[in-house]
């Protein structure tokens, strides 16, 4: 809370010179305090004024924000997350411009650097808001719709809030098939387990497996596929049998529970879960895992950007790059590591990301963002993604020693916008019910008695070509046909017909023929006719006596059914309890 005066005699001679040349009609000779009287006359009545007005525009936001600061201090990383750039301190001598040190421009005269940081006058601080409009608060960019095209590359929009629903459905069911595998040290799932669920999560996972062509060449490899056994794993909806994942209790009540419910609890608890450091996915950086304290505590990362979500208008699409300036520019930052000096990019001596430049926030906080929204939220359906392919999509790294062959500093550097869902307001505590929003039309259709769908008129959005592809399949680029086993599968998945009919009914002027109701109600019977009750054993006895005798046993009876002459068949839930009590009958059962 230095005033002017206390400032000014703290500089020497040549910096109180140096300063004088922006108040030409002060003498520039004389004692240090005869220097510094001139300097407060010059600045004093309408000199503040002048001097601020000869400022040029940035300079002036710089005044105002330091001005209007509590404690009075410029913070050069929040001014420029806010305005793109920081403001000239100093005169370009030979097309060079020095920070902190250099001939000092006009603003010199405003902001004193002095202990690491500028800051500013407190009588002059008060004087300047007499005059100085406060800054405008920064704000967070929306648009209500997308382009077609980022640069030369064309948009993949995922509308993943219904993807989320029926992806738990699916989910829950394979590991109470016992389908889900993971590494016992690691907890993460393997290449057969990435495949299975990439074949069968709504709409696939983001990007279409692609073989890489040869050793140097970057794979992206799955996104939702291999963050869903960690979501799953950290809300505790399964526990570990070998190793393949199982329900516990809280996964078997989940089958039956709201699917919104269950995706909130899931994305809470994650949140405040440690089993597993989604950074380590930017697997370009090394040395995440070397001795000592290198990577900083998940929550507080997951905190802070869980906290800018909330600040997120339902609806509108966020330039993910706006949302890392808003962060920065509001302080609404976090740390990914304790030492950058121990990650590095190919080679530990000189790709060491501790060097000057090599740990910014667009190399370690904005990857971590990236990961974080695309990874993790999208895949439950908190937002909605657009991309790209990441391949050249962010030019920031190519600085950086060891990335002359890098296509991609990690696989998710394709994200370019997203928006929060009605789904994710709800799981962040933003709104206090959730009901799934409608499929906006952009097309009219004429539905056929021969279970023929044809567009008449505009054109499908990506969402109500994922509809009809649910249930139909494509003759033309304009027409399409109800299909019993397409339309049967999705039943399967969790998909309810009645969709359909309210999709066509809001489209097709004329009501839908009776031979099309009658197709979705002896389907969607159909569709239901067999359910599965949960994961069985098939036990072979040796012969046929020993089957029958354990089967009618009134200790065992409940616990198992005959299947054939000799095969027994028991719950998996009740297999530890069956061996039990076939031991005390003198028979084992081999593992």
């Amino acid at each position: 809370m230095n005033t002017l005066n206390e400032v000014l005699v703290r500089l020497t001679m040549d910096q109180l010179k140096s300063l004088m040349r922006w108040l030409p009609d002060a003498a520039r000779t004389g004692r240090k305090d005869e220097l510094v009287g001139a300097i407060l006359k010059s600045l004093s009545g309408e000199g503040l004024r002048a001097l601020w007005e000869s400022l040029d525009d940035i300079q002036r936001l710089a005044v105002a924000e330091t001005a209007y600061d509590l404690d009075g201090l410029f913070d050069g990383n929040l001014f420029r997350a806010k305005y793109g750039r920081l403001p000239d301190f100093t005169i370009k001598e030979d097309g060079r411009r020095y920070p902190y040190y250099g001939p000092p421009t006009a603003l010199g005269l405003f902001l004193y650097y002095q202990d690491g940081r500028y800051t500013l006058p407190v009588d002059m601080r008060e004087r300047l808001r007499t005059f100085v409009p406060e800054p405008e608060p920064v704000r967070l960019n929306t648009i209500g719709t997308l382009p077609e095209m980022h640069g030369e590359n064309r948009l993949t929009a995922r509308h993943s809030e219904r993807d989320a629903i029926l992806d738990l459905s699916v989910l829950l069911r394979l590991a109470d098939q016992g389908k889900i595998q993971v590494s016992d040290k690691t907890s993460l799932p393997g290449s057969a387990t990435l495949r299975l669920l990439t074949e069968n999560l709504a709409g696939g996972d983001f990007y279409v497996p692609t073989p890489t062509r040869n050793q140097w060449d970057q794979e992206i490899g799955p996104i939702k596929a291999f963050s869903w056994p960690l979501l799953l794993q950290a809300a505790a909806l399964v526990q570990r049998n070998g190793s393949k994942l199982a329900l516990s209790a809280a996964g078997v009540k989940a089958l039956t529970s709201s699917p919104a419910d269950v995706l909130g609890t899931i994305w809470r608890k994650w949140l405040k879960s440690s089993l597993f450091d989604e950074f380590s996915r930017i697997d370009v950086i090394k040395g995440q895992k070397s001795k000592g304290r290198v990577m900083t505590a998940l929550a507080p990362r997951r905190a802070a950007i869980t906290e800018i979500l909330r600040l997120c208008p339902v609806g509108e699409w966020v330039d993910v790059d706006d949302l890392s300036r808003f962060m920065q520019a509001t302080d609404h930052t976090f740390d990914v590591t304790h030492d950058p000096w121990k990650l590095y990019i190919s080679e530990q001596q000189y790709g060491s990301l501790g060097h000057d430049g090599y740990h910014s926030w667009a190399i370690l906080q904005l990857r971590y963002l990236l990961c974080f929204l695309f990874e993790y939220a999208a895949a439950l359906g908190i937002i909605d993604v657009a991309y790209i392919e990441p391949t050249e999509a962010r030019s920031d790294f190519g600085d950086l020693w060891g990335t002359d062959d890098l296509q991609f500093l990690s696989r998710y550097d394709g994200l370019i916008y997203f928006r929060l869902t009605p789904l994710g307001a709800y799981c962040l505590g933003l709104s206090d019910d959730y009901t799934p929003a409608p499929i906006q039309p952009t097309v009219r259709l004429s539905v056929l008695p021969s279970l023929q769908v044809r567009v008449v008129g505009g054109n499908l959005s990506a969402e109500e070509l994922l509809t009809l592809d649910t249930w139909a399949v494509q003759a033309t680029d304009k027409s399409w046909s109800l299909d019993r086993q397409k339309a049967v599968g999705s039943i399967e998945k969790g998909y309810d017909i009645a969709e359909l009919l309210a999709f066509l009914q809001a489209r097709e002027e004329q009501p839908v023929p009776e031979t099309v109701e009658s197709f979705m109600k002896t389907t969607q019977k159909q569709g239901k006719a067999l359910k599965i009750k949960g994961t069985a054993l098939l036990i072979d006895c040796e012969d046929a006596e020993i089957a029958d005798m354990i089967a009618t046993r009134k200790e065992t009876t409940g616990l198992c059914l005959r299947a054939g002459d000799r095969q027994l068949v028991v719950r998996l839930e009740n297999e530890e309890k069956f061996r039990t009590l076939i031991r005390s009958l003198g028979f084992g059962m081999a593992t």
